[in-house]
């Protein structure tokens, strides 16, 4: 959005069309895997506020819409969203999917090490855990996530493990994830970058990712995790608030 608004001195409105991926009504806002906006943007995966929280409620994942983004130097917003016409693509609620207080199954995985990771072997320590991928071209939703990572990492106690997954792994393998990990200076013990077979973990928690138009798209879920293996909270998307994390994070650590 910045990019799109950079030097901008009057609104200008840009056409977009897409699938709806996820939405969050409570912030006016919908993630949407668009085709390229003109000659602005390329095709990718991206959040947008709509102006009408009104336009929100005839839509859901799957959908294809189309709407105007009208794009000023402090803020964009989306327009007169209507459907396409065309069928919807099917975007389903992962099978297995937990709610909260429910016990998370467990999963095997590799971590930037190439060692060996299963939920179980974190019980006892309340868990931070998010999906991400290295190659992620969006600044708003991998890097902020991670970045967010690091920050609470600074602000919360020892008794807390962060791990991150991703949702390329036949790219992410363990020595691209450990470069991403010294990237965010994670080469201490305490945050686990894994990767194999994601779908289970993805599955349980709400992470919906797919491969659209040469790019990865993903819901951006981020779970806490209790300290006996059951979700005790997700957040969804990546405009959440360091501080809003951390309160969940804290209130698990008082039990």
């Amino acid at each position: 959005m910045v990019l799109l608004a950079a030097g901008a001195l009057q609104a200008k409105t840009l056409h977009v069309d897409g699938i709806v991926v996820a939405l969050d009504p409570l912030t006016r806002t919908m993630l949407v895997a668009h085709r390229p906006i003109g000659n602005t943007m390329p095709a990718m995966t991206m959040p947008f506020r709509v102006e009408n929280r009104e336009d929100l409620a005839d839509l859901h994942p799957g959908i294809r819409i189309e709407f105007d983004l009208v794009v000023s130097r402090n803020r964009s917003v989306a327009r007169r969203i209507r459907r396409t016409g065309e069928p919807d693509v099917p975007i389903p609620p992962p099978k297995g999917q937990r709610n909260i207080g429910e016990q998370l199954p467990d999963f095997n995985l590799l971590d930037q090490n190439g060692h060996p990771v299963r939920l179980s072997d974190l019980r006892g320590r309340v868990v931070a855990l998010n999906f991400l991928y290295t190659r992620c071209p969006l600044p708003d939703v991998c890097p902020r996530l991670a970045a967010n990572f690091a920050t609470l990492r600074k602000r919360v106690g020892p008794g807390v493990v962060f791990v991150s997954i991703t949702v390329d792994p036949e790219f992410d393998t363990p020595p691209v994830l450990a470069e991403y990990a010294r990237r965010w200076s994670a080469t201490t013990p305490g945050w686990l970058f894994l990767t194999g077979d994601v779908s289970k973990a993805a599955a349980a928690l709400g992470e919906v990712y797919w491969t659209d138009e040469g790019s990865i798209g993903h819901n951006s879920t981020t779970s806490v995790i209790s300290r006996d293996g059951k979700l005790a909270a997700r957040v969804d998307g990546s405009t959440w608030r360091v501080e809003q994390l951390q309160r969940l994070i804290e209130k698990e650590l008082e039990k």
